[in-house]
């Protein structure tokens, strides 16, 4: 490859439904000769499904979609990717005609709890890109529009957490709290000390696959666990995000 940079586009695709990509993302999507796109072993087959129909039904111009085995799709503490994952990455862009414009494809928005934007920095330690983040709807725009409330109160902070964090940042001091990323729903740890704290929960945001709930947590996470239970059986799968506001 030569020291001319690769034109690279990491556009948000929102959080699955085939309405929230925005018109900047489809004319990137547009732009694009190759879609570097990220799969694991985990059994997603709606994702994988959901993102090819994006591409189908947006995308006019001759392209590749190449697959890349994502074998973690975790990263260290410190946030730093494992070097395992960006193997097949820079193998692939490595071997790719040096004017080839190469899309990235990042689900919600990538500067919100997204490592697609870790992986393209780490990949320009190597590979000179010159890089167009497209951004795109977030699933806590859309679980506050789902539940028609604001995500911010007047005069009031919102964190954005993850669920192995909420127990040790918890507190209602701190305002509103957004929680990503939490496959054992840790809000049920905080039902007995703070009952009243309200819940508002989506899970599958924007598809036809969408679920709401919202309450006080005393009376709402009773029965989404059970909720939850079903629609991990169902699509073997769950995408959820919920806001605590006290």
């Amino acid at each position: 490859m030569s020291g001319v940079a690769r034109k690279v586009f990491v556009i948000g695709l929102g959080p699955g439904g085939f309405g929230q990509l925005t018109l900047d993302a489809v004319d990137a999507m547009n732009s694009v000769d190759v879609f570097l796109v990220a799969d694991s072993d985990d059994n997603q087959s709606d994702q994988v499904w959901r993102r090819s129909e994006l591409i189908r039904r947006n995308v006019k111009r001759v392209h590749r979609v190449v697959t890349v085995l994502d074998p973690a799709h975790t990263q260290a503490d410190d946030g730093e990717i494992d070097a395992a994952r960006l193997a097949p990455y820079s193998q692939i862009m490595s071997g790719l005609p040096d004017d080839a414009t190469v899309g990235f494809l990042a689900w919600g928005d990538p500067a919100v709890y997204d490592s697609v934007l870790r992986v393209v920095d780490e990949l320009r330690g190597a590979i000179p890109m010159d890089v167009t983040v497209i951004p795109g709807v977030s699933a806590p725009q859309l679980l506050a529009a789902a539940h028609a409330i604001a995500l911010n109160r007047a005069g009031q902070s919102v964190h954005l957490t993850i669920g192995a964090r909420l127990l040790s940042e918890y507190h209602p001091g701190l305002g509103d709290f957004v929680v990503l990323d939490d496959a054992d729903f840790t809000c049920q740890a905080l039902v007995a000390e703070f009952p009243d704290t309200e819940l508002f929960w989506g899970a599958y945001l924007g598809t036809a696959d969408q679920v709401l709930a919202s309450g006080p947590l005393r009376t709402v996470v009773p029965e989404l666990q059970r909720v939850r239970q079903r629609l991990i059986s169902q699509h073997s799968w769950i995408q959820d995000i919920y806001l605590l506001r006290s």
